[in-house]
């Protein structure tokens, strides 16, 4: 009896001491794992499938931060698979169905080569996609990037004019003003995270016309018509779609050579010494405003510096104009010496804030992209409009065109557009304006100009009391003259 006894108690000590070196060797595991992918570690590895990605998922905080879930969310057709199979995206599958009988009915070619052509670069693709499923099989990838680009392509091709075929009248989607066609374009084809490459639309057409195609020069022009840009080279290719738009949106259409036409000597002489008749001119003019300028501060409570100004309607106060640019992407200039600060034309429409959002994502989540214009754009617009009554002078100075319901409401579309976002200010730019609105004399002359000179009435009233004063200051001096000599 103690003979068994003694036993399983040896047996249970063997056990413990067994099922404490497991369990130790189970604690020590991740650091043999560590190791081992340290061995394997390549930085040149990540860096090399880093260069090929230009699709992405929108950044947590980005999620959080917006109220909107449209901003990242299809509404009606997904492209790409981040958002396929979604239930409320399933109707328009059968409009990309549709999309490819129409090509292949139009090109006469036949669907295997449409196929061979996608697989040929078919791991291009995918390696095009930051964070796929690797679960994803290659049936169904190329299924999806070929129904996806005959349906984009079929849009980008559509020309707003029915067929031959009668049926084609009631085109919901296939014609520019299909009831459709507009939220697709928009708020679906410029979504971050619903794109395909561009590359899938290149090989497509490449058998739809027979022939190679070396660049995107072609669909870069269908894509800048369809959304109504002024048709322009991109200077570098295309990635998607949304990467062309931003492209057409940050263009400078302005920077093309222009001849100067050959002038006569007395125009050269005058183009030589103009510098300085405006210098001349300028002084003359500082000059004679700076006399009522005097009596108005002589008169009137101290103007008060005007500090860190930026919305609009501040900068409008402290003397600064606005202009319309014209043609020239997103560039904000400010000319200093005349005090006018030119601003790109923009339209404020339902979607415009999705756009806005999803474009910022981009830059936020692209290396290859150095200079962030749409943010810096968005950043500084987002300090110009605070409320209704900026976006009402904007308006009125023809920068901004507001299709919501109220001034309000457009406002409300740039300030919040900055959830979430990290703004890159063009630092330059805010000193600039700054500089020039803490000037006492800018101050000085917006404020009388403003109060005094804006209609008929109010310039004689003011002119009549500057003569007004001067005399009595001409009476005041004859008399203290005639006292001085009478002594």
């Amino acid at each position: 009896m103690r003979l068994a006894l003694g036993q399983v108690l040896y047996k249970q000590l063997r056990n413990a001491a067994t099922t404490s070196e497991e369990k130790k060797e189970d604690k020590d595991s991740w650091v043999v794992v560590i190791q081992q992918n340290f061995e394997l570690y390549n930085p040149s590895a990540y860096h090399t499938k880093l260069a090929k990605r230009s699709i992405y998922k929108w950044p947590n905080d980005l999620v959080v931060a917006s109220d909107f879930i449209w901003y990242h969310t299809p509404q009606l057709a997904s492209f790409g698979p981040y958002h396929h199979g979604k239930k409320h995206l399933q109707p328009m599958e059968h409009h990309k169905e549709r999309a490819l009988y129409r090509i292949l009915k139009r090109s006469k070619a036949s669907l295997s080569n449409f196929v061979n052509s996608l697989r040929q670069v078919e791991q291009e693709l995918s390696d095009s996609y930051d964070d796929l499923d690797h679960q994803l099989s290659s049936y169904p990838f190329l299924k999806m990037m070929l129904l996806d680009g005959c349906f984009i392509l079929e849009l980008l091709l559509s020309d707003g004019q029915p067929n031959e075929n009668s049926s084609d009248t009631y085109e919901p989607i296939f014609r520019t003003d299909g009831k459709l066609t507009n939220t697709v374009a928009f708020q679906d084809m410029l979504l971050l995270e619903n794109q395909i490459p561009l590359l899938v639309l290149r090989k497509l057409l490449e058998v739809v016309e027979r022939r190679e195609i070396k660049d995107d020069a072609y669909l870069d022009c269908l894509i800048c018509n369809f959304y109504e840009f002024k048709s322009m080279p991109i200077d570098r290719p295309g990635l998607h779609v949304l990467d062309v738009y931003r492209k057409c949106l940050i263009m400078d259409s302005t920077t093309e050579e222009q001849t100067t036409p050959s002038v006569g000597f007395i125009k050269s002489v005058f183009l030589q010494c103009e510098p300085w008749l405006y210098a001349i001119s300028q002084g003359i003019k500082r000059i004679l405003l700076a006399i009522p300028i005097l009596v108005f501060r002589l008169l009137s409570k101290q103007i008060s510096k005007p500090g860190n100004m930026r919305s609009a309607m501040r900068f409008h106060e402290a003397g600064i104009e606005f202009k319309k640019g014209n043609n020239s992407g997103l560039k904000i200039s400010f000319d200093e010496k005349h005090g006018v600060l030119t601003l790109p034309y923009i339209s404020i429409e339902d979607h415009t804030a999705a756009i806005y959002m999803n474009l910022m994502a981009f830059e936020r989540m692209h290396p290859k992209i150095q200079n962030h214009e749409v943010t810096t754009y968005i950043s500084f617009m987002d300090d110009l409009i605070d409320t209704a009554e900026d976006v009402s002078l904007l308006c009125s100075r023809g920068i901004v065109r507001n299709l919501l319901g109220s001034d309000e409401d457009a406002a409300k579309v740039f300030n919040k557009l900055g959830d979430g976002m990290t703004f890159t200010p063009d630092e330059e730019l805010y000193e600039d304006l700054q500089s020039y609105v803490a000037s006492d004399w800018n101050a000085a002359r917006a404020y009388l100009k403003r109060n005094y000179f804006q209609n008929p009435w109010s310039i004689l009233s003011l002119l009549a009391a500057i003569a007004l004063l001067l005399l009595t200051f001409i009476q005041t001096l004859f008399s203290v003259l005639a006292v001085t000599k009478g002594k």
